[in-house]
C-alpha cells in the first residue's frame, strides 16, 4: 500500500511541476507518468507470478523481485494472491491506456477554446 501512495504522490507533484513549468496538457501527461509506473508494476507482478508457477524454481512460494515485494509485502504469500494482484495491475495499466486520449482530447478541446 505504501508503494501505491508513493506512485500517486510522484504523480501528483508530477502534474503541479509540469502545470507549473507551462507544459500544456499536464494532466494528460500525469496520466501518462502514471501509465507508464502501472505497465512496470504490471511487468514485474506478471513476472512474480509466473515464477511462483514453477516449483522447481523456488523453495516453495516467493517473491521474485523487489517491486513485487513492496507491493504484495511479507503476509500471505500464495500463487492466488499473487495472479490477483497481477490482474489488477494489468486492468489498472489497460484502464489508464485508455484513459490517456480521452483526457488529452479533453485537455486539446479546452486550449483550443482560449
Amino acid at each position: 500500500m505504501l508503494f501505491i501512495s508513493i506512485c500517486v504522490i510522484l504523480v501528483l507533484i508530477s502534474i503541479v511541476l509540469i502545470k507549473k513549468a507551462g507544459i500544456i496538457n499536464a494532466y494528460s501527461k500525469g496520466i501518462l507518468i502514471a501509465t507508464a509506473l502501472s505497465i512496470i508494476v504490471a511487468i514485474s507482478l506478471s513476472q512474480n507470478y509466473t515464477q511462483s508457477l514453477i516449483p522447481e524454481a523456488n523453495d516453495g512460494v516467493g517473491l521474485s523481485n523487489k517491486i513485487a515485494y513492496w507491493i504484495i509485502g511479507e503476509q500471505g504469500w500464495s500463487i492466488d494472491r499473487f495472479k490477483t494482484f497481477f490482474e489488477n495491475s494489468t486492468y489498472l495499466a489497460l484502464f489508464l491506456t485508455l484513459v490517456y486520449p480521452l483526457v488529452l482530447l479533453i485537455e486539446s478541446k479546452v486550449v483550443a477554446k482560449r
